[in-house]
């Protein structure tokens, strides 16, 4: 329910967070469970009677977590594998909500306030999808739920687009049971009725793409269940959110028993302990009287929000309701270790960890009983064995054999159930430390214009006449660990200590520091870095990879040249430019393999159409050049009707077959000379290049030849389109 009223701007270069080397290895697909927490007790969850439960359990459940902030410039810092490990073990949290933006931050329901580009589901969806598929990942690995939400404030207007996004990711994780849909997050002004139609439509999409996990609806006026039905589904519950300084236990809890007496299960997915604007005082003791009331009648929830209070990016600077204070992002396990809480996060973490499950020990509550059974233990992936654990004059079998083995050795980080010969069962969870990080060691990419992408500088930084990266300041890791950097490809680049001899120093060191640099020899090609460190205090040892590509830049068709539908007899300016932007190599273009179309045509750099229904592929290379990488792209041209063109097939229809024009024109002294077969009223309009109407005639037509004045024209190059009766045709004419 928080507000934030202007555009979030990108980060700064060197904290935008669009991917990584490791994130992109993200892979929800082959993740498996290392830890045992609420998933592994009771599988996915449905709503029954007013009531959650566990498919697998058969009880009801309640889970608690943490809602992360808007997945934007600010929130996203936040989406990772460490900060979910750490909130799993340090919070205690069984549920995580990502909370996607979607386009509009508007918390009432318009379009203002419209979300950076780069990372709004409607401007970036690939990156999101990519984020999601990291962060259901991580939910497994840590065996929590995870609610995928369609964070919008206007998601009935969005249908279409939710209904496609949730169908594909219904398809992609439809067997993954730690998924909950929730499909709308806060409703505004809409009707209950409006809400439920939409939320029907979507959720059939997922059911029909195989997903039969819990989906939860917003409620309307921001989703304060001022009622709760019409949603078909029966594995469907419905979302209540309060901030406890603007909503007491004593006025809004009585919604949520109503709904529940009437067999409709409620989901807490939201809600903070300051007002509703995510800021103002925080008020403990309303939280704490919703927290008892949440406890007595078993309704999961989760907190907003997971993330630093001020931020310097846009215009929200504090959020009273984050659970950490200070502006500084909190990204690794090292660093949130050390964070410091705010008032409403201190509240927040005690809630949580105080109502913690042992959820290792309800796995196989009622069979760890017997002389072989054992309490639930975790050791660290470097302990090397568990036997210590393991019951004497016992023999045992594990579960997995691959992460402990039956005579308690360790193999990987993983769970096991260690079941003895007396029948009990007792687990094992194997603890992988925290591997040490590099800053910025990640994938990047080098140009032979001397610039990278992202954040990063090349240039000659030791006065060798070759270009350089800067790889590392300190010789260290994050953590402290000595830092090897080795070259697999050295005749691409290159890993070098070298003396800073650039003018402006070399990432804050002075000139003359001995810095740790990439070497670029000039080869175009890929290189792959490893960088190795030997274990530290609290982290393994560092054995990881990245990829420098050293290639030329891409180069560009003009913007013009692009995917488009175009109607017939029309003309569309500067799409066919002869040369390429950058490199200034001279274009060529093909149609349907053909140097010329039948339906479409290059007019001086202009896209006249026909008057014929077609579907026409434009194809555009250009060779590469000393500096810019070749071209070959193409686009689709939908000519008129598409329906038509594809029962026409395409573009198979032969030349011979397009109607004759029944107008033509020239200019002549000052004025346009019109040949029409047929009389009749007739509509002109002549257009610039540039797209702007330059004059517009309403006149009558004789049949034969017409003569318009056109004298206030200057010189140039025009489109003349002229419609006359059913009778469209475009010429093409120019003024001397």
């Amino acid at each position: 329910m928080t507000i934030i009223s202007k555009t979030i701007k990108a980060l700064v270069a060197g904290a935008l967070i669009l991917g990584g080397a490791v994130e992109a290895n993200a892979a929800a697909s082959t993740a498996k469970p290392l830890r045992v927490g609420p998933v592994q007790v009771h599988g996915a969850l449905k709503a029954n009677s007013g009531k959650i439960v566990g498919a697998k359990s058969g009880k009801e459940v309640m889970v608690r977590g943490m809602s992360l902030f808007w997945s934007d410039a600010t929130g996203l810092q936040y989406y990772n594998k460490e900060v979910m490990k750490w909130a799993v073990e340090n919070l205690k949290m069984d549920v995580v909500r990502y909370a996607m933006g979607i386009r509009y931050y508007d918390s009432q329901g318009g379009t203002s306030g419209e979300m950076d580009a780069n990372y709004s589901y409607y401007g970036n969806s690939t990156m999101q999808k990519n984020k999601i598929d990291l962060m259901v990942e991580a939910a497994i690995e840590n065996d929590i739920y995870i609610i995928i939400d369609w964070h919008s404030h206007r998601a009935d207007q969005e249908t279409s687009d939710a209904k496609a996004f949730f169908s594909e990711m219904a398809t992609k994780y439809k067997d993954v049971p730690n998924i909950i849909w929730e499909v709308f997050n806060e409703p505004v002004n809409q009707s209950m009725s409006t809400v439920a139609n939409y939320a029907n439509s979507v959720i059939s999409g997922i059911r029909s793409a195989g997903s039969q996990n819990l989906a939860i609806v917003g409620t309307p006026s921001w989703s304060q269940l001022t009622e709760c039905n019409g949603v078909s589904d029966n594995n469907s519950a419905y979302v209540f959110h309060f901030y406890a300084a603007s909503h007491s236990v004593g006025s809004y809890s009585g919604r949520i028993s109503k709904c529940k007496n009437d067999g409709k299960a409620v989901f807490i997915s939201e809600w903070g302990t300051t007002d509703a604007n995510g800021s103002g005082s925080t008020n403990t003791n309303a939280a704490s009287e919703w927290e008892n009331f949440m406890e007595q009648n078993k309704i999961s929830n989760c907190n907003w929000s997971l993330r630093n209070a001020e931020s310097t990016i846009g215009e929200k600077t504090n959020e009273a309701s984050a659970m950490f204070s200070g502006s500084t992002f909190l990204t690794k396990q090292s660093l949130l270790a050390s964070a410091s809480y705010t008032t409403s996060g201190s509240h927040v973490k005690s809630y949580l960890t105080s109502h913690a499950t042992d959820w290792a020990s309800e796995l196989v509550s009622g069979k760890n009983t017997g002389s072989c059974a054992f309490k639930a233990v975790t050791v660290k992936e470097t302990a090397g064995s568990a036997s210590s654990s393991l019951k004497s004059g016992c023999t045992y079998t594990s579960s997995d054999e691959s992460v402990v083995t039956s005579t308690g050795q360790i193999k990987t980080a993983g769970f096991v159930i260690m079941t003895g010969n007396d029948g009990s069962q007792s687990v094992i969870t194997v603890q992988a430390e925290p591997q040490q990080t590099v800053t910025d060691f990640k994938d990047f990419n080098c140009y032979v214009t001397k610039s990278c992408s992202g954040s990063i500088t090349i240039g000659d930084l030791d006065g060798d006449g070759k270009l350089e990266v800067i790889a590392s300041v300190s010789g260290n890791t994050d953590q402290g660990g000595a830092l090897t950097l080795k070259s697999l490809n050295e005749d691409i680049v290159k890993v070098n200590k070298a003396t800073c001899n650039a003018s402006q120093g070399c990432y804050g060191k002075a000139k003359g520091a001995t810095v740790t640099m990439y070497e670029f020899t000039g080869t175009i090609g890929e290189a792959k870095i490893v960088a190795t460190a030997p274990a530290v205090t609290g982290y393994s040892a560092l054995n990881d990879t990245i990829t420098i590509n050293f290639t030329k830049n891409g180069d560009k068709l003009g913007d013009n040249f692009k995917d488009m539908k175009v109607d017939k007899n029309y003309a569309v300016a500067k799409v066919f430019l002869e040369q390429t932007t950058y490199g200034k190599a001279t274009i060529t273009y093909t149609f349907d393999g053909q140097p010329t179309s039948p339906y479409v045509s290059n007019v001086d750099g202009n896209l006249v159409t026909g008057n014929v229904d077609a579907i026409v592929k434009i194809r555009a290379t250009a060779p590469e050049t000393e500096q810019r990488a070749a071209v070959d792209k193409t686009i689709t041209i939908i000519v008129g009707d598409s329906a038509t063109a594809v029962n026409k097939g395409n573009v198979s229809i032969p030349v011979a077959a397009m109607p004759s024009s029944k107008l033509s024109a020239q200019f002549v002294n000052g004025g346009l000379l019109l040949s029409a077969t047929q009389s009749g009223h007739a509509s002109i309009q002549v257009i610039t290049t540039l797209g702007q109407v330059a004059k517009s005639v309403q006149t009558e037509l004789g049949a034969g030849h017409n003569w318009i004045p056109m004298s206030e024209l200057s010189a140039g190059k025009y489109i003349v389109r002229v419609k006359q009766g059913s009778n469209i045709q475009s010429i093409y004419i120019k003024i001397k």
